[in-house]
């Protein structure tokens, strides 16, 4: 039975006084024992590392991914593990640098006390380094997580951008993170608590990657080849966004598809996650040349097919970081969002930004320019 919206105002409330009482609490138990970094190296070699990364969405969780390729570089650790929530799991589902993720799953929590027991259980096995990154807020779930580890050496937020992290005393050493001009793409911000190791923005490329299995590389060119047959040029247009101010308006990606079938030959594919089915269900009644919708896929499948990609033009979005992860030449769109934090980074991919944070802005003319010159040098 669905709940009223006095019920639902009440969990919300109940919810947020259960984080506050359990803040107040850690605060209280988690006694300050921050030392300084010499004190990472005196406790050891670093064989097993946990990072937790549950919080925030799809995208920044796959940002994560310069700093675990840090942490292995410089560690060749035998484990490496992940924290992760099931919104997000299938964002490092294709890293090669976690060997284990931990799904922290809130629902299946309540339902099934054993699987919280479990999960502490696997918390609990003993690690020699704890790192919480943050860069867009600091999670007080994250610092909960944290006090549960058994680990040698925690490191995490003592700040964020000046504001302070009330629960940072669960920390051996904690970091006050501060968006400096060289850091400010978050591939950098979330490596930036891993500084009291040595490691920085200058070890990394912070660049994404996403390993497609072969299975999966299989199933996507079965399909294509059902669907398709071509073998001219592949173009896929995602115009969904989880934030409306994010997504260019249909009737130009609509124009768009049709300046890439009519002056490029090119095939266009148009990608729907979870929650754009309004959007995409507009823009197919716009559409006037032949396209292949691509729906009800998971993240893995989606993945394989944007690798078989010569091209992704997206809004600001997840499959924007993801398509950049398989190493397709991704266009960005941007309006609200800033581009210097958020889009993909290397040789391969370019971004346009709309004026005065208004992605509707953008010239559909002068986005088919940009594709062209995309694809030209890809």
């Amino acid at each position: 039975m669905k709940g009223t919206p006095g019920s639902n105002g009440r969990g919300r409330f109940l919810e947020r006084l259960a984080k506050k009482t359990a803040g107040f609490l850690l605060a209280k138990i988690s006694s300050p024992r921050h030392r300084n970094w010499h004190g990472v190296e005196a406790a050891g070699p670093i064989k097993k590392i946990i990072v937790i990364r549950q919080h925030n969405q799809f995208g920044d969780v796959l940002c994560t991914v310069p700093l675990l390729r840090s942490l292995q570089s410089k560690y060749a650790p035998d484990e490496l593990t992940v924290v992760v929530s099931p919104q997000n799991i299938d964002a490092l589902a294709g890293s090669r640098y976690a060997n284990t993720l931990l799904n922290y799953d809130k629902l299946s929590f309540y339902r099934k006390p054993s699987l919280f027991l479990e999960f502490v259980r696997n918390l609990r096995r003993g690690y020699d380094l704890l790192l919480v990154p943050s860069n867009v807020s600091i999670s007080l779930t994250n610092d909960l997580i944290a006090f549960f580890v058994k680990a040698k050496t925690k490191i995490g937020p003592r700040s964020l951008e000046s504001k302070p992290n009330e629960t940072s005393s669960v920390y051996d050493i904690a970091v006050d993170l501060r968006w400096e001009e060289k850091i400010a793409h978050q591939s950098f911000r979330n490596m930036k608590v891993a500084e009291p190791l040595g490691i920085s923005r200058d070890d990394d490329s912070g660049e994404l990657e996403y390993q497609v299995d072969a299975a999966t590389s299989a199933e996507v060119a079965a399909f294509i080849a059902r669907v398709s047959g071509k073998s001219g040029r592949r173009v896929a247009l995602h115009a969904g966004a989880g934030k409306v101010p994010n997504r260019w308006n249909v009737v130009n990606f609509a124009r768009l598809s049709e300046l890439l079938h009519d002056e490029l030959g090119a095939e266009v594919f148009l990608t729907e996650g979870p929650m754009d089915h309004d959007v995409i269900e507009h823009l197919i009644n716009l559409v006037k040349v032949p396209f292949v919708r691509v729906r009800n896929k998971t993240v893995s499948f989606i993945a394989a097919l944007l690798k078989e990609m010569d091209l992704v033009v997206t809004n600001d979005t997840g499959v924007m970081h993801l398509s950049a992860a398989v190493g397709t030449p991704t266009l960005s769109l941007f309006g609200p969002t800033d581009p210097l934090q958020w889009a993909p980074l290397g040789k391969r991919h370019r971004f346009i930004l709309g004026k005065s944070g208004d992605i509707n802005t953008i010239d559909v003319n002068k986005t088919f320019g940009m594709v062209k010159k995309v694809l030209q040098r890809n």
